[in-house]
């Protein structure tokens, strides 16, 4: 499976891709109880999360996969991944012999 390298997406930048203001975006999230920002940040974590269980992306740093899911460093990385899941991003690889 390959991955690309992904630009860290804001409230800002989606409420601007779907033509509507951030104000209204947040509006649009209101009922669900979740911030924009923390539905964008939850989905980043998510898709990090299915490439370091990937066996196929072992040959990947932590900090690579940080960096390409938009994480500035791998110590907040670390923590908001382990914050999500209860465990940390190297828990999270599959053991290979």
């Amino acid at each position: 499976m390959a991955y690309e390298s992904h630009e860290p997406m804001s409230a800002g930048r989606v409420a601007e891709a779907i033509c509507v203001s951030a104000r209204h975006l947040s509006r649009i999230f209101m009922p669900t109880g979740v911030s924009p920002s923390r539905y964008i940040l939850e989905q980043r974590l998510d898709r990090a999360r299915q490439v370091l269980a990937d066996p196929g992306s072992r040959h990947l740093t932590i900090a690579e996969v940080a960096h390409r899911w938009g994480f500035a460093g791998q110590a907040h990385f670390n923590r908001v991944f382990r914050d999500r899941f209860g465990c940390t991003p190297g828990e999270t690889r599959p053991f290979v012999l």
